[in-house]
């Protein structure tokens, strides 16, 4: 991992992918952390109780103060080295963030209380260096966050392309707990975020919502995106 600095902020950098975009000041990143910050917006809620499993250096968070959001974050990462640039760039006007080293599984297990938004952003390098998902993240971790979810709860799943196993199979194993969920697709990136929860919406719904926000939040994001209806067999 190795971080870049711009004038703006910094990026936490493994392999050849980002792994967050850490402003110094709230606004959008114009990146896929704008669609996680939108996301968790759709929660009804004045001020949601938010677990991020995989913080790296909070890259959601200023898109997401941008937002007016007053969410209290709670999050887990293995590295305490992104929470460290962000406290550098972001300790002004972060709001209420914790976060524990810690494994994610451990972590949202051992935990009792619920959330209203659990935002699950793991990934690691496969054996080709490319950046993919943990083994974990379909096996492991859905069932264990929907035990920590309210009943009016969202889940928001940032994928990634896992060798040898087709989207439709990935999104159906995490989706598995819930049943049905909405695909968020990029043109410029292999990433796809998947929303679930109890009470999920319809994706052309959810679209309009994300796509209001993006805009408000001025993310080029705003109109680069589509949302796909999902139900697993």
């Amino acid at each position: 991992m190795r971080i870049e600095r711009h004038k703006t902020g910094a990026r936490l950098i493994q392999g050849g992918a980002i792994l967050s975009e850490i402003l110094a000041r709230p606004g959008p990143t114009h990146s896929i952390f704008d669609v996680l910050a939108a996301a968790v917006t759709l929660h009804d809620a004045a001020a949601p109780r938010v677990a991020m499993l995989g913080f790296a250096g909070g890259g959601m968070i200023a898109p997401l103060r941008a937002l007016g959001s007053a969410a209290t974050i709670e999050a887990c990462d293995l590295d305490a080295t992104g929470f460290e640039l962000f406290e550098e760039l972001s300790s002004e006007w972060r709001g209420d963030v914790k976060v524990d080293v810690a494994d994610a599984t451990d972590w949202i297990r051992n935990g009792r209380s619920k959330f209203d938004v659990v935002i699950e952003d793991l990934s690691c390098l496969g054996e080709d260096g490319e950046e993919t998902k943990p083994v974990v993240s379909v096996t492991n971790l859905p069932p264990a966050i929907q035990r920590r979810l309210r009943q009016d709860g969202l889940v928001v799943t940032n994928l990634l392309p896992v060798p040898g196993v087709s989207w439709r199979s990935l999104i159906r194993q995490v989706a598995e707990p819930w049943e049905r969920g909405v695909v968020v697709e990029f043109d410029e990136w292999e990433n796809r975020i998947l929303l679930t929860g109890p009470t999920i919406g319809r994706a052309s719904d959810i679209g309009h919502e994300l796509g209001l926000r993006l805009e408000s939040l001025g993310s080029e994001l705003a109109r680069r995106f589509l949302t796909k209806n999902f139900s697993t067999p």
